[in-house]
């Protein structure tokens, strides 16, 4: 009988380590799935078109601080004018900013060019990285155009760009946050010439 009970505690212990992967593994594959880039592109309506996806990193800025800052220039806060043409920016997300804000996952929104002619979409997902000196951020966007197009003279890259880029390196126009170090890696982005995105009409 002691035998007995002794085989089921053993069965009962290893059946409890066989469970114990399986919370880690199905967390990391919602991350994973969150973060695709088939995921984070908004779509287009035309099935030839422009787009840009990409991932930036940001090493030593909290994805609270990114995101607030992305928001802001999406809102047009402290006067703040886009870059690349004086387009116009739109929130898609979200009732209202302070909604955005709250959330932690995804900014969704759209631009439409200075001309008035095109309207991009684009979205931005956040992730939190944790180093030994601090806390980083990891930004997959994605923006794509919504008709026919091949080439866009870096349009979908400078949406993503404009909302991000610095004062000091890239004479871009800031609101609350200047972020010198970042890191650009492209997916699907072979348009992407910063030079282009500080342009007026």
């Amino acid at each position: 009988q002691q035998q007995q009970t002794n085989n089921m505690y053993s069965v009962a212990f290893l059946r409890t380590i066989l469970l114990l992967p399986l919370v880690p593994l199905a967390t990391a594959k919602r991350t994973e799935a969150r973060t695709s880039f088939s995921d984070i592109c908004p779509g287009s309506s035309s099935y030839v078109h422009a787009k840009c996806s990409m991932t930036i990193s940001f090493p030593t800025t909290p994805c609270d601080t990114v995101r607030a800052e992305i928001v802001s220039r999406i809102h047009g806060h402290n006067s703040w004018v886009d870059p690349h043409n004086e387009g116009t920016y739109k929130q898609l997300n979200g009732d209202t900013e302070k909604s955005l804000l709250q959330s932690t996952d995804l900014v969704k929104g759209s631009r439409t060019t200075g001309s008035g002619k095109y309207t991009d979409l684009f979205n931005f997902a956040f992730i939190s990285t944790f180093v030994h000196d601090g806390e980083g951020c990891t930004v997959t966007a994605c923006s794509e155009s919504q008709v026919y197009s091949v080439l866009d003279f870096s349009t979908n890259y400078c949406n993503l760009r404009s909302l991000y880029c610095n004062s000091s390196s890239d004479g871009c126009p800031t609101v609350n946050s200047d972020f010198v170090e970042y890191e650009e890696t492209y997916d699907s982005c072979w348009q992407n010439s910063a030079e282009k995105c500080i342009t007026t009409m």
